[in-house]
Order: C-alpha cells, then sequence, then structure tokens
C-alpha cells in the first residue's frame, strides 16, 4: 500500500492538468507543491459490478506504481481512471503500460 505522502487527498482540484489515454487506463496529471509525486486510482462500475474485482485491480495497479516510485518525477499530482481491458492483463504488462506512458508525458526518469 502506497504510505500516506504518496497518496492524493480527495479535496485536491486540478488546475492547468493534461490528460492522456491509452488501453488499459487513462492518466490525468498535474504540477503540485508537494515535494514528492501523489498517486489517486478510480475504477468505475462499468468495469466490473463486483468490488473484489475492482479492489483487487487497484491494488495491482497500486503495487505497479509503488515499483516505479523511485524514477517518477516528483512534484507532481496524478490521478489514473482504469479501464475495463485491464481486467484481462498481467501484471507485467500493466507495468510496461505504465512505464512508457509516464515515459513518453515526461513524468519517468530517463533509466540508467
Amino acid at each position: 500500500m502506497l504510505s500516506r505522502e504518496y497518496r492524493l487527498p480527495a479535496t485536491i482540484r486540478f488546475s492547468h492538468s493534461r490528460y492522456n489515454k491509452t488501453t488499459f487506463f487513462s492518466i490525468k496529471y498535474a504540477r503540485s507543491t508537494a515535494p514528492v509525486s501523489r498517486f489517486a486510482f478510480i475504477v468505475r462500475k462499468t468495469v466490473d459490478k463486483r468490488s473484489v474485482i475492482r479492489n483487487r485491480i487497484r491494488r495491482v495497479f497500486r503495487s505497479c506504481i509503488e515499483e516505479l516510485l523511485g524514477e517518477i518525477v516528483p512534484g507532481y499530482d496524478m490521478l489514473f481512471f482504469l479501464e475495463k481491458g485491464i481486467i484481462d492483463n498481467t501484471r507485467e504488462e500493466m507495468l510496461k503500460e505504465i512505464s512508457r506512458t509516464l515515459e513518453k508525458n515526461g513524468l519517468l526518469s530517463v533509466r540508467h
């Protein structure tokens, strides 16, 4: 589970945000004054009616973010909207898609 400092509070409203959509998820992100990047994950009921499945998707996606945490550029707020197609994918596929999307948007530092 993400520690509290990396969680995006529900009261945050995005201003001057950017948006990007992939097949598995959509991401809305904006610069923030926080010293670290913060994250929130939304899985709608249209993805799956069962809360057990929605929570599992959220947990797996969160673990991917935790793995990339050291490489993610600090100072951004990111809101992920997880899409229906994400259910059928493995964790490794999700991790590749997340890192590719973050790198494309300049939110991932260059790997050495």
